[in-house]
């Protein structure tokens, strides 16, 4: 089986967040089974200082991948190089899977597809959700879908959806019937089997000498409900003195300047430390050495921030529009609350002031990670897929 990725950024781009991961994750596995991935892609995200040859084929650690520089907004990622090079190359395989919604790539790999007779997928990545929409330019994003988006979802072979939610809110949302596929994403179990020693984070920063702190680890930007956990984060401090807040991701809309005025205006500045983007090990120790993973995002299509502190056994507390939200409950792994302060801190406290709590989420969690989100699984669920797509349309090569 041939599979031309079409992205609008690709790993080693991880200042865009998890999704760049999960990608790079699930191709690496779907290669080991025998299945060939080459990426389109744009020089987008990347570090300047490195050297990556654009418009030729190259080998990134067992992946084809052609990158073409970007023109304008970065989150639009306009190259008509990519567009050419689609339609000239599309012919070359038998499915054609496309990330994101607002973005060039996503037209010029649907007209490739379109023009090549070649199904494609489009993974939503939670776009689509009425309040992904709504949090910034609402009106162009809505004109974009009337005037584009929906012309290629309709004529895609399938919308690629993380979780059964996520499917349903979007359907109802946009009014459209959507030939859909759900594939979880997946992380590599292995990485988290051997974890930093607990306090290795904690040395860095002598200000959590013998302190508990709640980690929130994803971008800074709205979407997240940063304004919800300050004012939470404020009122647990009061009773819960010893309690530090520890917000890691990177900064790419400068969001955080907004958070840390409000902190200053609760009070609580002096209690919360911002790390900007941490990866590898680093990553894995801020994890290991918090107290509880807090997400309390207004629209989360998946969530795999939480997904990785689970599986370093940590307990998590997460907002209702957080995509895995209904697993967490099924698994009872996790403090499910709504998005507003009150409930947030309800939830805080329920597992700060109870251990043997705390202890029976995150074991459960850690279970939840295993049996559901483990990439070779995912990987395996994805292909099943692939093949049924191809079947349908006549395109399967045996």
């Amino acid at each position: 089986m041939n599979v031309f990725r079409i992205d609008p950024f690709y790993y080693p781009a991880v200042k865009y967040g998890g999704p760049i991961f999960c990608q790079y994750n699930l191709d690496r596995q779907m290669i080991k089974k025998g299945v060939n991935i080459d990426v389109l892609t744009t020089n987008g995200g990347l570090d300047e200082q490195r050297d990556h040859v654009l418009g030729e084929w190259t080998n990134f650690n067992g992946i084809r991948i052609k990158r073409f520089e970007y023109f304008g907004y970065e989150h639009f990622t306009f190259s008509p190089r990519i567009l050419l090079s689609a339609i000239n190359e599309a012919k070359k395989y038998d499915l054609i899977h496309i990330s994101g919604i607002w973005n060039f790539t996503t037209i010029a790999g649907s007209i490739a597809g379109l023009l090549n007779k070649t199904p494609y997928i489009i993974t939503s990545h939670g776009n689509l959700s009425e309040k992904a929409i709504g949090i910034k330019s609402k009106r162009k994003k809505l004109l974009y879908y009337k005037l584009i988006s929906r012309f290629f979802i309709k004529n895609a072979a399938a919308i690629h959806f993380t979780t059964k939610g996520e499917h349903e809110e979007i359907s109802k949302y946009l009014n459209i019937r959507i030939k859909s596929m759900i594939v979880p994403n997946g992380i590599n179990l292995d990485e988290f089997r051997s974890l930093p020693n607990k306090g290795s984070f904690i040395q860095k920063y002598p200000q959590l000498k013998d302190k508990k702190y709640i980690l929130f680890f994803g971008r800074i930007t709205e979407i997240k409900g940063l304004d919800i956990l300050v004012r939470a984060f404020h009122k647990i401090s009061q009773s819960h003195r010893d309690i530090y807040l520890v917000i890691a991701g990177p900064d790419n809309e400068g969001y955080a300047g907004t958070i840390k005025k409000m902190l200053a205006q609760y009070g609580v500045a002096d209690k919360a430390i911002f790390t900007g983007m941490l990866s590898g090990q680093e990553r894995l120790a801020v994890l290991v050495d918090c107290e509880l993973f807090v997400l309390p995002s207004y629209s989360e299509n998946f969530g795999m921030s939480v997904v990785e502190a689970m599986a370093c056994c940590i307990p998590v507390v997460i907002s209702n529009k957080v995509g895995i939200c209904s697993e967490v409950l099924k698994y009872e792994a996790g403090v499910v609350v709504n998005t507003d302060p009150e409930s947030l801190y309800d939830g805080l406290v329920s597992v700060f002031d109870n251990p043997r709590f705390r202890e029976i989420i995150a074991v459960n969690g850690k279970r939840m990670v295993y049996e559901r989100y483990d990439i070779d699984k995912v990987a395996d669920v994805m292909i099943k897929e692939y093949v049924l797509i191809l079947r349908n349309n006549l395109k399967y090569k045996r």
